[in-house]
């Protein structure tokens, strides 16, 4: 049994080892960073258990890095300690009520988000920026100066009027969400390998030899701890944020003083909700004793601060096997890949797919089946793919020549163009995709209507049109699968109801290739009856503001197309409404306005505001400028709202949109 521990643990010493290298000195991890933390997580345990085999050489006793040689070493003022993780409320519990019996004072706690970058810490001497250095391993770290040199809100010199004679401040390097995206669109555009995530994006560009490289990166720097700091008035690490606002440096907003479990528990339900609407990457919540006096007080492990801990978010990252590569084929006819996966958790969901966009994203990853991936899950994002991890094989991935449903043709119409499609317009596929469309909750919203219905039907011959939808009976729907009379009705009502819905829903409906449901309403609005659109010029499309050239065009070639003419003379005798009715008079309030939505709403989601504020003549936009109108806020609004502020836009609340919205009904 002991020999089956130790060789356990020698296993897991060598692996943590391994992926140290991998992420620290490469920026190129084979595994996820809850993965990695679960290894470390599973070594602690078995060398608590297991005191025989503890060693002062095990990575669970050390700062984890190796120094480069590239960089000249730098020994810091104090050791650069590493947090304790933890992944549950719990393990919360359990360290708070440690902490509160181990001092038995009425505690104030300081919780603060993890951003997901590079640790690094600042040296000012009489205020003028003199070093920067890496974390390395803990004792010792790069010369990083130059690098640091090239942040823009890395101060040169401290601001404050009497600046302290030494001052040691420690922090995180990390790149926006943004600036992540556009770093990863350069490096394919010049055929490079993506980096996995912005910690790692901001580690290599933070290690680069030419600082001028760094420079083009877009880093950001967020002050959180110190090492030496000869400042007297400091109390409390709430009183050392406020000094480093003083002195020049960027703070997070979203820090909060916490004096119960509660209010502390509280705040981590809040900021794991917020957690994808900031602008940066947060990874968990690290939560402090305020007071400096006992932070000292409590002291240091050889590894970490007995005074804080970190807790660690449901994962992003995961590594998993790719199962199967699978075809499918869409509405327009494009064949989309994607990938059925090994399960594997993440973010607190279990995940079997990811989308693999195209044949030109699959080229990009070399990925093929049985390869082992790094998958990513961002909010409601649709996981994707990040990277491979570990090839199975050298043979790539290759797009069908024949459509997996008909068999025609597969064609890639130009060299520009990314995408392959099926060319035969009768395509069963196709059109079973078309019909799902037609009947979403955003098109023709016939409740009840789904993929197992329309399946039976189209195998049965009984829609072979969308205009049949709207001939079906009581006895078709009581004769398939799993529907008794109430369904049967309920459905019936629901096709009915969708006879009246307007002419912007059903623009959107029919599919038009590049014309989704924003535009659909603006053209309706416009035309207001489907007879006018098959009677619009080129020119007359081109004069509404959001349709170009190549657009109208399209629309025009559409309207004139005798497949169009057959499909809505076939849904008109169906008794399909045609017409856009008026049920708003656009209201002074809202007339050519640009609104940016920024936190939550109680009375409607994002999406139900934006369509009342379009509906009353205004325009949505995503980001906060001069050229915006207003601003609609809700709950825990952060950024966007503080931003709006600072260039004294109008900020709209939703009792007063509430109030907008009634004046503006007639």
């Amino acid at each position: 049994m002991q020999s089956e521990i130790k060789s356990r643990i020698d296993y897991l010493r060598k692996e943590i080892i391994r992926h140290n290298d991998f992420y620290y000195d490469r920026n190129d991890p084979e595994i996820s960073d809850g993965e990695y933390d679960n290894l470390t997580k599973e070594l602690e345990k078995l060398e608590s258990e297991y005191p025989i085999f503890a060693s002062s050489d095990s990575p669970t006793y050390k700062v984890s890095s190796i120094l480069s040689s590239s960089f000249e070493s730098v020994k810091h003022s104090l050791p650069m300690l590493s947090l304790s993780n933890t992944y549950s409320y719990e393990e919360i519990s359990k360290w708070y009520k440690k902490i509160k019996k181990s001092l038995d004072d009425n505690l104030e706690f300081i919780v603060e988000p993890k951003i997901d970058g590079i640790n690094a810490s600042l040296t000012y001497v009489n205020g003028a920026l003199i070093m920067g250095a890496t974390r390395g391993d803990g004792e010792n770290g790069e010369n990083i100066t130059e690098n640091i040199k090239t942040i823009k809100n890395v101060p040169h010199k401290l601001e404050v009027k009497n600046p302290p004679s030494f001052f040691e401040l420690r922090g995180e390097v990390y790149i926006s969400k943004l600036d992540f995206k556009n770093l990863n669109d350069e490096v394919t555009k010049i055929g490079g390998q993506n980096f996995a995530n912005p910690r790692n994006a901001a580690s290599g560009s933070l290690r680069q030899k030419n600082p001028q490289i760094t420079a083009m990166r877009k880093l950001s720097f967020f002050a959180h701890s110190f090492g030496r700091i000869y400042v007297e008035q400091l109390k409390k690490q709430s009183d050392f944020l406020r000094y480093c606002l003083k002195c020049g440096f960027q703070l997070q907003n979203d820090f909060k003083i916490c004096h119960s479990l509660k209010e502390i528990t509280s705040f981590m339900d809040a900021m794991l909700n917020k957690r994808d609407l900031l602008c940066y990457e947060i990874d968990g919540l690290v939560i402090k004793v305020n007071d400096l006096g006992l932070q000292k007080k409590l002291g240091n492990t050889s590894k970490s601060p007995r005074w804080a801990i970190a807790y660690k978010f449901p994962a992003k990252q995961a590594t998993t096997r790719l199962n199967k590569i699978r075809i499918r084929v869409g509405r327009t006819g494009i064949i989309t890949p994607s990938a059925i996966l090994e399960p594997v958790v993440l973010a607190g969901v279990k995940i079997s797919r990811a989308t693999l966009h195209n044949f030109e994203e699959i080229k990009r990853l070399n990925v093929n089946e049985k390869d082992t991936v790094l998958v990513e899950r961002a909010g409601d994002v649709i996981p994707k793919i990040v990277k491979v991890v570990k090839k199975y094989g050298e043979i790539l991935f290759k797009p069908p020549l024949n459509c997996p449903s008909c068999s025609s043709e597969v064609v890639k119409k130009n060299e520009k163009e990314v995408a392959y499609r099926c060319i035969n317009p009768d395509c069963s596929a196709q059109f079973r995709r078309h019909l799902l469309h037609f009947v979403s909750r955003n098109a023709m919203n016939i409740q009840g209507f789904g993929k197992s219905v329309i399946d039976q039907f189209l195998k049965n011959g009984k829609i072979r049109t969308l205009a049949d939808i709207y001939y079906l009976t009581y006895d078709d729907f009581v004769n398939i699968d799993l529907f008794k009379e109430k369904r049967s009705n309920n459905l019936l009502e629901a096709i009915a109801i969708s006879k009246k819905r307007p002419l912007s829903r059903l623009l959107f409906a029919l599919g038009i290739r590049h014309i989704g449901e924003k535009i659909s309403g603006i053209i309706a609005k416009k035309f207001r009856h489907m007879g006018a659109l098959f009677e619009a010029s080129v020119e007359d499309f081109t004069r509404i503001p959001e349709i170009g050239n190549i657009l109208a065009l399209f629309l025009k070639r559409f309207f004139e197309n005798d497949a169009t003419r057959h499909v809505i003379d076939a849904l008109i005798v169906a008794g399909v409404n045609m017409t856009e009715p008026e049920t708003y008079k656009i209201g002074r309030q809202f007339e050519d306005k640009v609104c940016v939505l920024t936190g939550e709403l109680e009375t409607y989601t994002r999406k139900q505001a934006s369509k009342i504020i379009i509906s009353l003549g205004g325009k949505i936009a995503s980001s906060i400028s001069k050229k915006i109108d207003c601003v609609l806020a809700g709950a825990n609004a952060g950024l966007k709202l503080k931003k709006a502020k600072e260039l004294d836009l109008r900020i709209i609340y939703e009792e007063e949109f509430k109030k907008l919205i009634k004046k503006s009904k007639v």
